[in-house]
Protein backbone atom coordinates (compact mmCIF):
# COMPACT_ATOMS: atom_id res chain seq x y z
CA UNK A 1 0.00 0.00 0.00
CA UNK A 2 1.42 3.54 -0.82
CA UNK A 3 2.15 6.07 2.07
CA UNK A 4 2.68 9.22 3.02
CA UNK A 5 3.87 8.12 6.68
CA UNK A 6 7.21 9.71 7.13
CA UNK A 7 10.38 8.16 6.87
CA UNK A 8 11.85 7.60 10.44
CA UNK A 9 15.09 5.41 10.18
CA UNK A 10 18.27 6.97 8.99
CA UNK A 11 19.48 7.62 5.24
CA UNK A 12 21.59 4.79 4.01
CA UNK A 13 23.86 5.21 1.11
CA UNK A 14 21.42 4.53 -1.58
CA UNK A 15 18.53 6.28 0.10
CA UNK A 16 20.56 9.39 0.25
CA UNK A 17 22.52 9.31 -3.45
CA UNK A 18 18.77 8.62 -4.29
CA UNK A 19 17.38 11.79 -2.55
CA UNK A 20 20.07 13.39 -3.69
CA UNK A 21 20.30 13.05 -7.57
CA UNK A 22 16.51 13.75 -7.35
CA UNK A 23 16.59 16.95 -5.97
CA UNK A 24 20.08 18.18 -7.42
CA UNK A 25 21.44 17.17 -10.91
CA UNK A 26 23.51 14.94 -9.33
CA UNK A 27 25.93 14.12 -6.62
CA UNK A 28 29.06 13.68 -5.80
CA UNK A 29 30.60 10.74 -3.57
CA UNK A 30 31.50 13.47 -0.63
CA UNK A 31 27.81 14.88 -0.93
CA UNK A 32 26.26 11.24 -0.66
CA UNK A 33 28.46 10.04 1.95
CA UNK A 34 27.82 13.24 3.90
CA UNK A 35 24.28 12.72 3.95
CA UNK A 36 24.31 9.01 4.87
CA UNK A 37 22.90 8.53 8.30
CA UNK A 38 21.45 12.12 8.39
CA UNK A 39 17.62 11.79 9.66
CA UNK A 40 15.04 12.95 6.84
CA UNK A 41 14.04 16.00 8.58
CA UNK A 42 18.35 16.85 8.52
CA UNK A 43 18.49 16.07 4.97
CA UNK A 44 15.85 17.83 3.81
CA UNK A 45 16.80 20.64 5.70
CA UNK A 46 20.07 20.88 3.77
CA UNK A 47 18.33 20.70 0.27
CA UNK A 48 15.13 22.25 0.55
CA UNK A 49 16.74 25.69 0.63
CA UNK A 50 16.71 28.56 -2.20
CA UNK A 51 20.16 30.58 -1.43
CA UNK A 52 20.43 34.14 -2.73
CA UNK A 53 20.13 34.54 -7.02
CA UNK A 54 23.49 33.97 -8.76
CA UNK A 55 25.15 36.88 -10.50
CA UNK A 56 23.63 37.59 -13.64
CA UNK A 57 26.10 36.04 -17.28
CA UNK A 58 28.82 38.55 -18.91
CA UNK A 59 30.13 38.27 -22.09
CA UNK A 60 33.90 37.92 -23.34
CA UNK A 61 35.77 41.63 -22.86
CA UNK A 62 32.88 43.11 -20.44
CA UNK A 63 32.92 42.85 -16.80
CA UNK A 64 29.10 43.66 -16.70
CA UNK A 65 26.09 42.02 -17.45
CA UNK A 66 23.98 43.24 -20.18
CA UNK A 67 21.29 41.84 -18.96
CA UNK A 68 20.97 45.11 -16.78
CA UNK A 69 21.31 47.80 -19.33
CA UNK A 70 17.96 48.61 -20.03
CA UNK A 71 18.78 51.08 -22.60
CA UNK A 72 18.28 48.77 -25.89
CA UNK A 73 17.27 45.34 -24.64
CA UNK A 74 15.87 44.46 -28.30
CA UNK A 75 18.95 45.73 -30.38
CA UNK A 76 21.75 46.19 -28.58
CA UNK A 77 23.35 42.97 -28.97
CA UNK A 78 23.36 39.83 -31.48
CA UNK A 79 20.45 38.55 -29.55
CA UNK A 80 21.34 34.99 -30.99
CA UNK A 81 24.47 34.50 -29.12
CA UNK A 82 23.79 36.20 -25.83
CA UNK A 83 20.84 33.29 -25.60
CA UNK A 84 23.90 31.07 -26.52
CA UNK A 85 25.62 32.59 -23.44
CA UNK A 86 22.23 32.39 -21.26
CA UNK A 87 21.69 28.90 -21.66
CA UNK A 88 25.49 28.20 -20.71
CA UNK A 89 25.50 30.41 -17.49
CA UNK A 90 22.26 28.43 -16.42
CA UNK A 91 23.84 25.16 -17.15
CA UNK A 92 26.90 26.31 -14.75
CA UNK A 93 24.53 27.31 -12.16
CA UNK A 94 23.01 23.86 -11.81
CA UNK A 95 26.37 22.38 -11.92
CA UNK A 96 26.92 24.43 -8.63
CA UNK A 97 23.80 24.32 -6.84
CA UNK A 98 24.17 21.83 -4.02
CA UNK A 99 20.16 22.40 -3.33
CA UNK A 100 16.75 21.74 -4.93
CA UNK A 101 17.00 25.54 -6.41
CA UNK A 102 18.09 24.94 -9.77
CA UNK A 103 16.05 21.22 -10.35
CA UNK A 104 12.81 22.81 -9.13
CA UNK A 105 13.78 26.15 -11.15
CA UNK A 106 13.91 23.46 -14.34
CA UNK A 107 10.48 22.02 -13.32
CA UNK A 108 9.13 25.50 -13.31
CA UNK A 109 10.96 26.65 -16.71
CA UNK A 110 9.32 23.18 -18.37
CA UNK A 111 5.78 24.08 -16.81
CA UNK A 112 5.44 27.57 -17.25
CA UNK A 113 7.41 26.79 -21.02
CA UNK A 114 8.51 29.10 -23.14
CA UNK A 115 11.03 29.14 -26.63
CA UNK A 116 13.70 31.39 -26.86
CA UNK A 117 13.25 31.04 -30.85
CA UNK A 118 10.30 32.98 -30.65
CA UNK A 119 10.40 35.41 -27.56
CA UNK A 120 14.03 35.75 -29.04
CA UNK A 121 15.23 38.40 -26.35
CA UNK A 122 17.81 37.69 -23.61
CA UNK A 123 16.87 40.14 -21.13
CA UNK A 124 13.16 38.79 -21.12
CA UNK A 125 13.79 35.23 -20.85
CA UNK A 126 16.50 36.20 -18.02
CA UNK A 127 14.02 37.57 -16.39
CA UNK A 128 11.14 34.92 -16.40
CA UNK A 129 14.26 32.60 -15.44
CA UNK A 130 14.74 34.53 -11.96
CA UNK A 131 10.92 34.79 -11.28
CA UNK A 132 10.95 31.21 -11.43
CA UNK A 133 13.83 31.03 -8.85
CA UNK A 134 12.83 33.66 -6.65
CA UNK A 135 9.20 31.55 -6.32
CA UNK A 136 11.04 27.96 -6.44
CA UNK A 137 9.64 26.92 -3.19
CA UNK A 138 7.74 30.11 -2.63
CA UNK A 139 3.36 30.35 -3.50
CA UNK A 140 2.22 28.71 -6.84
CA UNK A 141 -0.37 30.78 -6.82
CA UNK A 142 1.64 34.25 -6.59
CA UNK A 143 4.14 32.76 -9.45
CA UNK A 144 1.04 32.08 -11.35
CA UNK A 145 -0.19 35.71 -11.19
CA UNK A 146 3.33 37.06 -11.99
CA UNK A 147 3.57 34.61 -14.68
CA UNK A 148 0.43 36.32 -16.46
CA UNK A 149 2.34 39.85 -16.30
CA UNK A 150 5.48 38.39 -17.13
CA UNK A 151 7.07 39.85 -20.32
CA UNK A 152 8.50 36.21 -21.61
CA UNK A 153 4.95 34.55 -21.59
CA UNK A 154 3.36 37.75 -22.96
CA UNK A 155 5.64 37.96 -26.01
CA UNK A 156 5.10 33.95 -26.41
CA UNK A 157 1.47 33.40 -26.55
CA UNK A 158 1.15 36.93 -28.11
CA UNK A 159 -0.98 38.09 -25.09
CA UNK A 160 0.28 41.89 -25.35
CA UNK A 161 -1.75 42.07 -28.82
CA UNK A 162 -4.95 40.52 -26.51
CA UNK A 163 -7.26 43.71 -26.43
CA UNK A 164 -10.77 43.99 -26.15
CA UNK A 165 -10.91 44.77 -30.20
CA UNK A 166 -8.99 41.77 -31.22
CA UNK A 167 -8.76 39.45 -28.58
CA UNK A 168 -5.89 36.30 -28.26
CA UNK A 169 -7.15 33.32 -26.66
CA UNK A 170 -3.45 31.71 -26.12
CA UNK A 171 -2.68 32.72 -22.67
CA UNK A 172 -6.38 32.11 -21.84
CA UNK A 173 -6.36 29.07 -22.70
CA UNK A 174 -2.95 27.74 -21.47
CA UNK A 175 -3.69 29.05 -18.17
CA UNK A 176 -6.34 26.73 -17.70
CA UNK A 177 -5.31 23.87 -19.79
CA UNK A 178 -1.46 23.57 -18.83
CA UNK A 179 -0.61 25.85 -16.12
CA UNK A 180 -3.16 25.43 -13.48
CA UNK A 181 -6.77 22.86 -13.35
CA UNK A 182 -5.61 21.21 -16.42
CA UNK A 183 -7.65 19.56 -19.20
CA UNK A 184 -9.79 16.75 -17.98
CA UNK A 185 -11.45 14.64 -19.98
CA UNK A 186 -14.14 15.51 -22.30
CA UNK A 187 -18.16 14.66 -21.41
CA UNK A 188 -19.55 17.03 -24.29
CA UNK A 189 -18.68 19.46 -26.81
CA UNK A 190 -16.62 21.81 -25.81
CA UNK A 191 -16.29 20.47 -22.18
CA UNK A 192 -13.65 19.33 -20.82
CA UNK A 193 -14.76 18.44 -17.18
CA UNK A 194 -12.71 21.48 -15.68
CA UNK A 195 -13.55 23.96 -17.65
CA UNK A 196 -15.35 25.10 -20.97
CA UNK A 197 -14.07 26.44 -24.01
CA UNK A 198 -16.24 29.32 -23.36
CA UNK A 199 -14.48 29.56 -19.90
CA UNK A 200 -11.09 29.97 -22.09
CA UNK A 201 -13.12 33.44 -23.79
CA UNK A 202 -13.97 34.51 -20.59
CA UNK A 203 -10.39 34.21 -19.06
CA UNK A 204 -9.11 35.47 -22.35
CA UNK A 205 -11.07 38.97 -21.14
CA UNK A 206 -10.11 39.13 -18.04
CA UNK A 207 -6.15 39.19 -19.37
CA UNK A 208 -6.73 41.88 -21.92
CA UNK A 209 -4.94 45.20 -21.84
CA UNK A 210 -1.60 44.12 -20.70
CA UNK A 211 1.18 44.98 -23.39
CA UNK A 212 4.91 45.13 -23.86
CA UNK A 213 6.09 48.78 -24.41
CA UNK A 214 9.21 50.28 -24.57
CA UNK A 215 11.39 48.42 -21.53
CA UNK A 216 13.24 50.20 -19.11
CA UNK A 217 13.14 50.81 -15.05
CA UNK A 218 9.77 51.47 -15.15
CA UNK A 219 8.39 48.39 -15.89
CA UNK A 220 9.47 46.68 -13.27
CA UNK A 221 7.46 44.90 -10.53
CA UNK A 222 7.77 46.30 -7.37
CA UNK A 223 8.03 42.98 -5.41
CA UNK A 224 10.32 41.35 -7.46
CA UNK A 225 12.68 44.11 -9.05
CA UNK A 226 11.65 41.79 -12.84
CA UNK A 227 10.27 42.96 -15.77
CA UNK A 228 6.38 43.24 -16.32
CA UNK A 229 4.19 44.34 -18.77
CA UNK A 230 2.10 47.69 -18.92
CA UNK A 231 -1.69 47.87 -18.28
CA UNK A 232 -3.57 49.94 -20.65
CA UNK A 233 -6.96 49.65 -19.63
CA UNK A 234 -8.25 51.39 -22.83
CA UNK A 235 -6.99 48.03 -24.15
CA UNK A 236 -9.12 46.13 -21.51
CA UNK A 237 -12.63 44.37 -22.33
CA UNK A 238 -14.58 46.07 -19.89
CA UNK A 239 -17.73 43.80 -19.32
CA UNK A 240 -18.48 41.02 -17.04
CA UNK A 241 -17.03 38.14 -17.36
CA UNK A 242 -19.20 34.78 -16.95
CA UNK A 243 -17.99 31.55 -16.19
CA UNK A 244 -19.87 28.13 -16.44
CA UNK A 245 -20.66 25.79 -14.17
CA UNK A 246 -17.42 24.40 -14.22
CA UNK A 247 -16.29 27.38 -12.13
CA UNK A 248 -20.02 27.75 -10.45
CA UNK A 249 -21.43 30.22 -12.70
CA UNK A 250 -18.95 32.82 -11.82
CA UNK A 251 -19.32 36.14 -12.81
CA UNK A 252 -16.59 38.54 -12.74
CA UNK A 253 -17.19 42.61 -12.58
CA UNK A 254 -15.58 43.98 -15.55
CA UNK A 255 -13.36 46.92 -14.47
CA UNK A 256 -11.65 50.28 -16.43
CA UNK A 257 -9.03 51.13 -14.12
CA UNK A 258 -5.30 49.38 -13.42
CA UNK A 259 -6.16 48.46 -9.85
CA UNK A 260 -9.52 47.50 -11.09
CA UNK A 261 -7.67 45.13 -13.91
CA UNK A 262 -5.75 43.59 -11.46
CA UNK A 263 -8.53 42.83 -9.19
CA UNK A 264 -9.77 40.76 -11.91
CA UNK A 265 -7.09 38.70 -13.01
CA UNK A 266 -6.85 38.22 -8.63
CA UNK A 267 -10.81 37.04 -8.66
CA UNK A 268 -10.00 34.88 -11.67
CA UNK A 269 -6.78 33.08 -9.86
CA UNK A 270 -9.23 32.42 -6.60
CA UNK A 271 -12.01 31.17 -9.11
CA UNK A 272 -9.51 28.52 -10.37
CA UNK A 273 -7.24 27.53 -7.38
CA UNK A 274 -11.16 27.30 -5.47
CA UNK A 275 -11.10 23.83 -7.32
CA UNK A 276 -9.40 20.69 -6.35
CA UNK A 277 -8.90 19.66 -9.49
CA UNK A 278 -6.18 22.54 -9.81
CA UNK A 279 -4.23 21.39 -6.76
CA UNK A 280 -4.25 17.57 -8.14
CA UNK A 281 -3.27 18.74 -11.73
CA UNK A 282 -0.05 20.32 -10.15
CA UNK A 283 0.46 18.17 -7.14
CA UNK A 284 0.29 14.95 -10.41
CA UNK A 285 3.53 16.81 -12.17
CA UNK A 286 5.80 17.29 -8.94
CA UNK A 287 5.14 13.71 -8.57
CA UNK A 288 6.24 12.71 -12.03
CA UNK A 289 9.12 14.78 -11.60
CA UNK A 290 10.29 14.15 -8.74
CA UNK A 291 9.46 10.99 -7.78
CA UNK A 292 7.73 8.36 -10.72
CA UNK A 293 6.25 9.00 -13.46
CA UNK A 294 3.24 5.82 -12.96
CA UNK A 295 0.54 7.25 -11.04
CA UNK A 296 -1.60 4.22 -10.29
CA UNK A 297 -5.67 4.57 -8.97
CA UNK A 298 -3.49 3.96 -5.82
CA UNK A 299 -1.19 6.36 -5.93
CA UNK A 300 -4.20 9.09 -7.06
CA UNK A 301 -5.69 7.92 -3.67
CA UNK A 302 -2.97 7.24 -1.60
CA UNK A 303 -0.57 10.12 -2.44
CA UNK A 304 -1.54 12.65 -5.12
CA UNK A 305 -5.24 13.57 -3.28
CA UNK A 306 -3.40 14.07 0.66
CA UNK A 307 -0.84 15.90 -1.37
CA UNK A 308 -3.60 18.20 -3.12
CA UNK A 309 -5.13 18.45 0.16
CA UNK A 310 -1.54 19.50 1.65
CA UNK A 311 -1.54 21.97 -1.11
CA UNK A 312 -4.63 23.30 -0.76
CA UNK A 313 -4.16 23.55 3.67
CA UNK A 314 -0.76 25.03 2.96
CA UNK A 315 -2.14 28.13 0.90
CA UNK A 316 -0.51 26.56 -2.01
CA UNK A 317 3.11 26.63 -0.69
CA UNK A 318 5.21 24.80 -3.20
CA UNK A 319 7.71 23.57 0.34
CA UNK A 320 4.93 21.39 2.55
CA UNK A 321 4.33 19.21 -0.75
CA UNK A 322 7.79 18.83 -1.19
CA UNK A 323 8.53 18.13 2.05
CA UNK A 324 5.86 15.37 2.97
CA UNK A 325 6.58 13.95 -0.59
CA UNK A 326 10.68 13.69 -0.49
CA UNK A 327 10.11 12.83 3.31
CA UNK A 328 7.56 9.76 3.46
CA UNK A 329 8.60 6.05 2.77
CA UNK A 330 6.74 6.05 -0.68
CA UNK A 331 9.95 8.15 -1.93
CA UNK A 332 12.40 5.55 -0.85
CA UNK A 333 10.08 2.07 -1.87
CA UNK A 334 9.71 1.45 1.78
CA UNK A 335 6.17 1.19 1.64
CA UNK A 336 6.30 -1.80 -0.40
CA UNK A 337 7.45 -5.40 -1.07
CA UNK A 338 10.75 -5.85 -2.54
CA UNK A 339 9.45 -7.25 -5.27
CA UNK A 340 7.61 -3.77 -6.18
CA UNK A 341 10.03 -1.11 -5.17
CA UNK A 342 9.82 1.12 -8.47
CA UNK A 343 11.07 4.34 -6.95
CA UNK A 344 14.86 4.27 -6.58
CA UNK A 345 16.52 4.26 -10.19
CA UNK A 346 12.90 3.87 -11.87
CA UNK A 347 13.44 7.31 -13.79
CA UNK A 348 15.62 7.85 -16.93
CA UNK A 349 18.05 10.30 -16.53
CA UNK A 350 17.37 13.57 -18.54
CA UNK A 351 20.23 15.13 -20.84
CA UNK A 352 21.08 17.76 -18.19
CA UNK A 353 21.18 15.06 -15.51
CA UNK A 354 23.62 13.27 -17.76
CA UNK A 355 25.58 15.58 -18.23
CA UNK A 356 25.61 18.06 -15.33
CA UNK A 357 25.44 15.53 -12.83
CA UNK A 358 28.69 13.71 -14.65
CA UNK A 359 30.48 17.07 -13.84
CA UNK A 360 29.12 17.12 -10.56
CA UNK A 361 30.17 14.01 -9.30
CA UNK A 362 34.37 14.06 -10.88
CA UNK A 363 33.92 17.50 -9.76
CA UNK A 364 34.83 18.97 -13.16
CA UNK A 365 36.67 22.15 -13.13
CA UNK A 366 34.41 24.92 -14.73
CA UNK A 367 36.44 27.79 -15.49
CA UNK A 368 35.72 31.24 -13.46
CA UNK A 369 32.99 33.18 -15.62
CA UNK A 370 34.60 36.80 -14.68
CA UNK A 371 37.96 35.80 -15.22
CA UNK A 372 37.99 33.68 -17.66
CA UNK A 373 35.26 34.46 -19.34
CA UNK A 374 36.05 33.05 -23.20
CA UNK A 375 37.29 29.78 -21.43
CA UNK A 376 34.11 29.36 -19.54
CA UNK A 377 31.76 29.45 -22.34
CA UNK A 378 33.80 27.03 -24.39
CA UNK A 379 33.86 24.52 -21.56
CA UNK A 380 30.19 24.76 -20.83
CA UNK A 381 29.32 25.03 -25.14
CA UNK A 382 30.03 21.13 -24.29
CA UNK A 383 28.64 20.49 -21.03
CA UNK A 384 25.00 22.15 -22.31
CA UNK A 385 25.68 21.41 -25.81
CA UNK A 386 24.75 17.56 -25.26
CA UNK A 387 21.74 18.73 -23.52
CA UNK A 388 20.74 20.68 -26.30
CA UNK A 389 21.87 17.62 -28.90
CA UNK A 390 19.70 15.07 -26.85
CA UNK A 391 16.78 16.92 -27.17
CA UNK A 392 16.73 19.45 -24.14
CA UNK A 393 17.95 23.15 -25.41
CA UNK A 394 17.18 25.21 -22.48
CA UNK A 395 14.58 28.04 -23.11
CA UNK A 396 13.25 26.10 -25.98
CA UNK A 397 11.27 23.40 -24.87
CA UNK A 398 9.73 21.59 -27.97
CA UNK A 399 6.32 22.61 -27.36
CA UNK A 400 4.13 24.77 -25.37
CA UNK A 401 3.58 22.11 -22.59
CA UNK A 402 7.39 21.45 -22.35
CA UNK A 403 9.36 18.99 -22.70
CA UNK A 404 7.02 15.40 -23.14
CA UNK A 405 9.28 13.37 -20.44
CA UNK A 406 7.51 15.34 -18.33
CA UNK A 407 4.15 15.39 -19.36
CA UNK A 408 3.30 13.34 -22.52
CA UNK A 409 1.59 10.02 -21.63
CA UNK A 410 2.49 6.83 -21.80
CA UNK A 411 5.76 6.97 -21.84
CA UNK A 412 6.64 9.88 -19.96
CA UNK A 413 10.94 9.73 -18.93
CA UNK A 414 11.34 7.19 -21.46
CA UNK A 415 10.62 9.75 -24.38
CA UNK A 416 14.45 10.85 -23.50
CA UNK A 417 15.43 7.72 -25.63
CA UNK A 418 15.65 7.39 -28.98
CA UNK A 419 18.51 5.96 -31.83
CA UNK A 420 20.11 8.98 -32.15
CA UNK A 421 19.95 10.31 -28.53
CA UNK A 422 21.39 6.57 -27.11
CA UNK A 423 24.61 7.09 -29.09
CA UNK A 424 25.23 10.88 -28.06
CA UNK A 425 24.56 9.15 -24.13
CA UNK A 426 27.19 6.38 -24.55
CA UNK A 427 29.62 8.72 -26.11
CA UNK A 428 29.17 12.32 -24.03
CA UNK A 429 30.70 11.60 -20.92
CA UNK A 430 34.09 9.76 -22.74
CA UNK A 431 34.24 12.79 -25.30
CA UNK A 432 33.77 15.39 -23.13
CA UNK A 433 35.09 14.34 -19.73
CA UNK A 434 37.68 11.75 -20.04
CA UNK A 435 39.10 13.14 -23.87
CA UNK A 436 38.65 16.50 -22.74
CA UNK A 437 37.73 19.96 -24.17
CA UNK A 438 40.21 21.71 -25.62
CA UNK A 439 40.71 25.80 -24.09
CA UNK A 440 41.59 28.17 -26.75
CA UNK A 441 44.89 28.64 -25.19
CA UNK A 442 45.73 25.02 -26.44
CA UNK A 443 45.23 23.35 -22.89
CA UNK A 444 42.93 20.53 -22.27
CA UNK A 445 40.60 20.53 -19.98
CA UNK A 446 39.24 16.92 -18.51
CA UNK A 447 38.94 14.18 -15.63
CA UNK A 448 42.28 12.51 -14.76
CA UNK A 449 41.01 9.20 -13.60
CA UNK A 450 44.37 8.32 -11.94
CA UNK A 451 43.97 11.66 -10.01
CA UNK A 452 40.51 11.27 -8.93
CA UNK A 453 41.23 7.70 -7.89
CA UNK A 454 43.87 8.33 -6.04
CA UNK A 455 41.87 10.73 -3.65
CA UNK A 456 41.17 8.68 -0.74
CA UNK A 457 37.96 10.80 -0.85
CA UNK A 458 36.80 9.12 -3.73
CA UNK A 459 38.15 5.41 -3.80
CA UNK A 460 39.17 4.17 -0.23
CA UNK A 461 41.40 1.10 -1.55
CA UNK A 462 43.05 2.21 -4.95
CA UNK A 463 45.04 -0.97 -4.39
CA UNK A 464 42.67 -3.11 -4.70
CA UNK A 465 40.47 -3.39 -8.18
CA UNK A 466 37.50 -4.70 -6.67
CA UNK A 467 37.36 -1.42 -4.22
CA UNK A 468 37.47 1.02 -6.91
CA UNK A 469 34.71 -1.29 -9.06
CA UNK A 470 32.43 -1.55 -6.09
CA UNK A 471 32.94 1.92 -4.79
CA UNK A 472 32.03 3.43 -7.85
CA UNK A 473 29.46 1.22 -9.14
CA UNK A 474 27.88 1.92 -5.17
CA UNK A 475 28.14 5.68 -5.99
CA UNK A 476 27.28 5.62 -9.74
CA UNK A 477 24.28 3.14 -10.41
CA UNK A 478 21.47 3.79 -8.38
CA UNK A 479 20.60 -0.27 -7.29
CA UNK A 480 24.49 -0.57 -7.58
CA UNK A 481 26.02 -3.97 -9.50
CA UNK A 482 25.83 -7.54 -8.43
CA UNK A 483 28.94 -9.57 -8.32
CA UNK A 484 28.96 -10.75 -11.69
CA UNK A 485 28.47 -7.19 -13.18
CA UNK A 486 30.98 -6.00 -11.06
CA UNK A 487 33.75 -8.83 -12.18
CA UNK A 488 32.64 -8.21 -15.78
CA UNK A 489 33.87 -4.49 -14.98
CA UNK A 490 36.92 -5.37 -13.21
CA UNK A 491 38.11 -7.18 -16.53
CA UNK A 492 38.90 -3.14 -17.29
CA UNK A 493 41.86 -2.90 -14.73
CA UNK A 494 42.88 -6.89 -14.74
CA UNK A 495 41.84 -7.77 -18.26
CA UNK A 496 41.40 -11.72 -16.51
CA UNK A 497 44.72 -11.85 -14.72
CA UNK A 498 44.55 -11.68 -11.17
CA UNK A 499 43.72 -9.25 -8.79
CA UNK A 500 47.63 -8.77 -8.44
CA UNK A 501 48.35 -7.53 -11.54
CA UNK A 502 46.54 -4.22 -10.76
CA UNK A 503 47.98 -4.21 -6.99
CA UNK A 504 51.52 -3.97 -8.70
CA UNK A 505 50.84 -1.86 -11.03
CA UNK A 506 49.49 0.89 -8.54
CA UNK A 507 52.08 0.48 -6.35
CA UNK A 508 54.70 1.10 -8.85
CA UNK A 509 52.81 3.89 -10.00
CA UNK A 510 52.37 4.70 -5.95
CA UNK A 511 56.51 4.38 -5.99
CA UNK A 512 57.36 6.99 -8.42
CA UNK A 513 56.70 4.84 -12.03
CA UNK A 514 54.52 6.54 -14.37
CA UNK A 515 51.35 6.21 -14.55
CA UNK A 516 50.76 4.87 -17.98
CA UNK A 517 49.55 1.37 -17.31
CA UNK A 518 46.88 2.58 -14.59
CA UNK A 519 45.78 5.42 -16.73
CA UNK A 520 44.54 3.74 -19.88
CA UNK A 521 43.18 1.02 -17.62
CA UNK A 522 41.59 3.60 -15.62
CA UNK A 523 39.84 5.26 -18.71
CA UNK A 524 38.78 2.48 -19.65
CA UNK A 525 36.87 1.71 -16.94
CA UNK A 526 35.42 4.82 -16.57
CA UNK A 527 34.49 4.97 -20.06
CA UNK A 528 32.34 1.72 -19.28
CA UNK A 529 30.69 2.61 -16.49
CA UNK A 530 29.63 6.27 -18.12
CA UNK A 531 27.92 4.60 -21.12
CA UNK A 532 26.46 1.62 -19.33
CA UNK A 533 22.48 1.78 -19.08
CA UNK A 534 22.93 1.59 -15.56
CA UNK A 535 24.19 4.91 -15.41
CA UNK A 536 21.27 6.30 -17.76
CA UNK A 537 19.13 5.79 -14.85
CA UNK A 538 18.34 8.13 -11.54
Amino acid sequence: MASLSPKSTPLTQHQAAHLLRRTTFGPSRQQIDAFTGLSIEEALGELLQSPPSPLPPVRPGESASWLVDFDNPYSSSPQPILRFYLRRWWASQMIACDTILEKITLFWHSHFTVKDDKVSFSTLLYHQNELFRKYALGNFRQLTKKICTDTAMSYFLDNYANTAEQPNENLGRELLELYTIGKGAQVGPQDYTTYTDADIIEASKVLTGHVIGEISNNNLDAETGLLVTRIVPELHDTSDKQFSNRFQNTIIEGRSTKPGIIEELDEMLDMIFAQEAMARNIVRKLYRYFCYYKITDEIEQDIIAPLAQTFINEGFEVLPVLEQLLGSVHFYDEDDTLESNNIIGAIVKSPLDVSIGTARFFDFEIPDITTQTTNFYEVMEYVEGFASASGMQMFNPPGTAGWPAFHQAPNFQRNWISSSTMVNRYYFAKTVYLDGIELPNGTIRRVNPVTWVDDAANISDAFDPNVIVQEMTDYMFPAGADEARRNALKQYLVENLEDGYWTEAWAEYKGGGTDEVVSIRLKNLFAAILQSPEYQLG
